[in-house]
């Protein structure tokens, strides 16, 4: 069934950087559409061919990877779109190891050992690949990340010219995640604060006259019978974006300060606390105590025109979310891709139920 702005759970983009360079030399820069010109032994003139290339390599059924350390499968799924130095497309992975009945809710019946031990349930994850045009020594990479699961830890294994036996010279590729040590400066530049949010646990004690019934014991005046419970507050600026970013900055360590004019906040019963800050049209949220984050954008239906079959958004509707995030985190000399997905609005949605995707005809 294909629904939009349905509640469901949630669902991420993570920004990564690819870059092949000098091995010893890790700050050195290489144009990644002319890294020959740097070491020509590179089998690939242009990183997005190599991408391409390693694509090519897993997809379709008969080139399916079975990652037998992880228990995990891995595989390309057709259609992969390309326009100049842009690659869109679905990664496919799932884990086996289990046995399972399934319950059909229609037909009121189980199914016994519907799924087998080596039957491995395969999730879609999008992928975005670009190349920046005017700042072309690295290229970004958007994987998509669902219900907790992603893609990263399978495609680290296969992905690398060394894990493919490609010969490089001195050519070193790095994937590494969109990251800032510099939480207050994300805070100050960012266009504006969405949200804060704060996680935690804490322990709901049993009334008295529950506690005498079951003749729980009271030890220091705390009582056994207790419930423990998950902790969350949400905290969102009210038309006063420069009091509550500054009310932010004062939750840091190194920004705590008596002349601070909003008061203070009791954090002692959360663990962790994350910010959302608006960057263009894009949300990226990331942890506010921690001092080196990695950036992710939650994509809930809710917030974005999102088509969802089989509880996962399409590659079609997630890729014009991507694309957007990709021009807020490319700078600004660097022309912007366009936010229509390359990848077609049919794509992940059997033939029966695309109608529903269809525009309805013009009135006369």
């Amino acid at each position: 069934m294909i629904t939009s702005n349905t509640h469901m759970a949630r669902h991420k983009l993570i920004p990564y950087w690819v870059k092949v360079r000098e091995f010893n030399e890790p700050n050195k820069r290489w144009n990644q559409t002319k890294i020959q010109e740097h070491e020509p032994k590179f089998p690939f003139n242009n990183l997005a061919d190599y991408f391409q290339d390693f694509l090519e390599e897993y997809t379709g059924e008969e080139n399916v990877h079975i990652n037998e350390k992880r228990d995990k499968t891995f595989t390309v799924q057709r259609p992969v779109e390309r326009s100049g130095n842009t690659i869109e497309g679905r990664f496919k992975s799932g884990e086996w190891g289990e046995n399972a009945d399934f319950w059909d809710k229609d037909k009121h019946e189980r199914i016994k050992d519907a799924r087998r031990e080596n039957h491995a349930k395969e999730v879609p994850y999008y992928f975005l690949f670009h190349i920046p045009d005017h700042n072309p020594y690295q290229a970004l990479l958007v994987l998509s990340r669902s219900k907790r699961k992603g893609i990263k830890s399978v495609l680290d294994d296969i992905i690398y010219p060394r894990k493919r036996e490609m010969t490089v010279g001195d050519a070193y590729m790095d994937i590494k995640p969109h990251y800032s040590d510099k939480v207050l400066e994300e805070i100050n530049n960012a266009d504006s604060i969405a949200s804060l949010k704060f996680r935690g646990q804490d322990v709901v004690a049993a009334r008295e006259q529950y506690a005498e019934r079951k003749s729980l014991e009271r030890l220091n005046d705390d009582m056994e019978g207790v419930i423990d419970v998950g902790l969350e507050m949400k905290l969102t600026p009210d038309d006063n974006q420069g009091a509550f970013r500054e009310f932010i900055r004062g939750l840091r360590p190194e920004e705590e300060s008596p002349d601070f004019e909003y008061g203070h906040l009791e954090t002692g019963d959360f663990s962790s606390a994350s910010v959302t800050v608006v960057e263009g049209e894009s949300q990226l949220t990331f942890p506010l105590w921690e001092d080196e984050v990695q950036m992710r954008m939650d994509v809930n239906p809710d917030d974005y025109d999102l088509d969802i079959y089989g509880g996962y958004p399409t590659p079609y509707s997630l890729g014009c979310v991507a694309r957007q995030l990709a021009n807020d985190l490319m700078d600004d000399l660097s022309t912007s891709i366009d936010t229509e997905s390359l990848v077609s609005r049919s794509v992940g949605i059997p033939e029966d139920q695309d109608e529903e995707l269809q525009p309805a005809p013009a009135e006369d």
